[in-house]
């Protein structure tokens, strides 16, 4: 066991002092925290100039209220946040002119309003054309202020008062709760839902693990395949077995994720904590993290381990990770579906199926109120049974294919190789 630690502790110091550690441990966040930066600083520099918008009204009633409700929403804007006016001007019916100013940039649009729009008439519709169709702030306006317009009308015309029809139909507050408890002392407690806690922290822990095994467990298909191309492996055999040094390999990936976990989680508690938001994190999924990042590591590390063991040559490697790279990402195909309904059948069965159990566990135990006891039993079960399997098989793997040469490997001579005394 000494020489699978000291091969894990040789293993952990090459990758550490590796350009791919170092980048992923200094560089990523400085793009990331660069990205917020810029961000941030960008986010007051909007463009400030007029959107001006032609009108055809072809109802002849409508262009007043526009105006008008384009001068109020320019003064309320105008205490505010800096943001570009709104200009409403009257149009002809000329729309080959009005595609010209606007290609001119005199215009930034144009509206045709038809003439029966009011009276709701089939067919009726209001359209806006634009050559900046991304800015979606003004037609959202349009639709708005117009449809406010067309409803005044349609209470004035009917002799119902606009006012009481508001207070009337103004909506009731919905607001999502969990469930009632009952404390000591008879009240009832209730506490509302947290939406960061119920969809952000579930989408963070899963893709901070899957970032996390796929920037270590890789890395050991290139380090095996490497040692075995430089002839190094057939030394390192000579002075510890395949499986030891195989083993010690997967030991020092593990501390390599283990210790981006601690700088990532460290750097993000701080952070949390500066700004008085270490309530919101969930210190009891910690525990549940490391577990599956434990299983996820000695999972898709035996498989990398084992393909670049199998292989000669890198070509040959990169056909063996395509249905590698399947079993991965999985979990990314359906998270969404997941986290939508997490006790749905599909999630349940999903969530147990080993490859993606770290993934998709992990995710539901973030979700509350979290998985039934027997689905977290049975998944530890299953996610323990299938790495130990992993580990074996790509054990036998790797003592056979680490010295081979030659012939390419086909999925037929692993399996041989799994079940080869």
């Amino acid at each position: 066991m000494s020489k699978v630690w000291r091969v894990a502790k040789n293993e952990y110091g090459n990758l550490v002092r590796s350009k791919a550690f170092l980048v992923s441990v200094f560089l990523m966040p400085v793009f990331s925290g660069g990205a917020i930066a810029v961000q941030t600083l960008l986010g007051d520099r909007v463009d400030l100039r007029d959107r001006r918008v032609a009108v055809v009204d072809g109802t002849f009633r409508l262009l007043e209220g526009l105006e008008r409700a384009a001068a109020e929403r320019n003064a309320a804007e105008a205490a505010g946040v800096a943001k570009p006016r709104f200009v409403v001007v009257d149009a002809t019916g000329d729309e080959a002119a009005l595609a010209a100013r606007v290609r001119k940039g005199e215009l930034f649009a144009y509206l045709l309003i038809s003439p029966d729009v009011i009276e709701g008439a089939p067919g009726a519709e209001v359209t806006y054309h634009t050559q900046n169709p991304t800015y979606d702030e003004l037609p959202r306006w349009l639709g708005l202020a117009i449809n406010g317009e067309v409803r005044r009308i349609r209470f004035e015309e009917s002799g119902i008062d606009g006012a009481v029809v508001d207070r009337l139909s103004r909506p009731v507050a919905l607001r999502q709760y969990g469930l009632a408890e009952v404390t000591e002392t008879g009240e009832i407690r209730k506490e509302k839902l947290n939406e960061i806690q119920t969809f952000l922290t579930p989408m963070a822990a899963m893709f901070l693990l899957f970032m996390l095994v796929m920037m270590a467990a890789p890395m050991l298909l290139n380090t095996v395949l490497e040692e075995k191309i430089q002839r190094i492996a057939e030394i390192l055999v000579s002075s510890v077995s395949p499986f030891e040094l195989f083993l010690g390999k997967l030991l020092g990936t593990v501390f390599v994720s283990w210790t981006l976990f601690l700088v990532y989680v460290g750097g993000g508690l701080f952070v949390a904590g500066h700004y008085g938001a270490l309530h919101l994190v969930p210190f009891g999924l910690l525990g549940w993290f490391l577990f599956f990042q434990l299983m996820a590591l000695l999972i898709f590390g035996s498989i990398f381990s084992a393909i670049g063991a199998a292989c000669s040559e890198m070509r040959d490697a990169q056909s063996m990770m395509t249905p590698a790279m399947l079993i991965v990402m999985l979990p990314m195909f359906v998270w969404f579906v997941v986290l939508r309904s997490p006790d749905s059948p599909f999630a349940m069965a999903v969530s147990l199926f080993p490859p993606a159990t770290p993934f998709l566990m992990l995710m539901r135990l973030a979700i509350p109120p979290g998985p039934a006891a027997w689905e977290v039993a049975l998944s530890m079960v299953l996610t323990i049974a299938f790495t130990l399997f992993c580990v074996w098989a790509a054990g036998k793997i790797f003592r056979i294919g680490i010295l081979a040469q030659g012939q390419p490997p086909s999925f037929r001579r692993l399996a041989q190789w799994v079940f080869s005394r």
